[in-house]
């Protein structure tokens, strides 16, 4: 069963609103650097942190990769200018569907190994660089396992993270580095991936630290994947406040009578089908 933590709800209520600002908004000079990769990398850092929670069996996680894969297809025809990013989710969390099983330094092991090879086919042929998100999603996985629970331990991430996404932004905006280097978001250069994952780690750190403040986020970030087809659906019509301010609206009421959001719903029923099956392949 998974066990809901306010304050990584705020950290992905936190990612959807930064990728609606880069989707909606039109950013300059800094501004331009701090929405380009960042909130995306935010959300598959989030999954694996989400696929830490879980505890599924490895099939259920294949399952739910398969869905986010469909759900990608039915969304690219009306995405417009967006690229959908939940296929590189998906694939993602299906090839990873045994390493929540895996110990610590297997995931470690598996974190370099990913990290080095999206650096070595940067700067990527595509928007998500899979071996990147791989390569954040197990370090959501690590996070999960390392979640800060003493107040200074919460202090020292955020400072580290902040460090490693300020290092990250300075690059890009001063320094041309080689592919295998690159900073730049979307490429899965080496450093792409260590500043994405550091911002995810601070933002996460901060969100766990001052959860009991941002509740209020919280519902925004309980369902993710209906506000983000929503978003999808609608981009070509709203603007960043009306839909911010739906999401919001739609969110509070939607989880003020029922336990998940529908697409949430929808994909919890179809994996919870699996599960039975496999209960019923136990007990014969």
């Amino acid at each position: 069963m998974q066990t809901r933590n306010v304050g990584i709800d705020a950290a992905r209520a936190v990612a959807l609103i930064a990728m609606m600002g880069a989707h909606l908004t039109v950013q300059e000079g800094i501004a331009a650097q701090v929405v380009f990769g960042f909130p995306a990398a935010l959300f598959a850092f989030i999954a694996g942190v989400s696929m830490g929670y879980m505890r599924a069996r490895p099939a259920a996680f294949i399952v739910r990769g398969v869905c986010l894969i469909a759900l990608h297809i039915v969304l690219v025809p009306f995405a417009g200018t967006i690229e959908v990013v939940l296929g590189t989710i998906g694939v993602c969390m299906a090839l990873l569907a045994w390493a929540p099983r895996w110990n610590t330094p297997c995931l470690l092991w598996l974190f370099a190994a990913l990290a080095f090879g999206s650096a070595w086919l940067a700067p990527s042929a595509q928007p998500y660089p899979p071996l990147m998100w791989a390569a954040l999603m197990v370090a959501g996985l690590l996070f999960q396992r390392w979640m800060p629970l003493v107040t200074g331990c919460a202090v020292g991430a955020v400072l580290f993270g902040s460090v490693l996404f300020g290092a990250d932004l300075a690059l890009r905006w001063t320094t041309q580095l080689p592919p295998l280097l690159d900073a730049t978001g979307h490429t899965g250069g080496l450093i792409d991936v260590i500043g994405s994952a550091g911002c995810a780690v601070s933002i996460c750190s901060l969100c766990c630290l001052a959860q009991c403040r941002l509740r209020w986020l919280a519902p925004l970030g309980r369902m993710p994947l209906t506000v983000y087809c929503l978003h999808i659906l609608t981009a070509q019509w709203l603007g960043i406040w009306a839909s911010l301010t739906g999401a919001a609206l739609i969110s509070y009421a939607w989880l003020a009578c029922f336990p998940r959001g529908p697409v949430e719903t929808v994909i919890h029923r179809i994996t919870a089908v699996v599960k039975e099956k496999q209960n019923e392949e136990t007990r014969s």
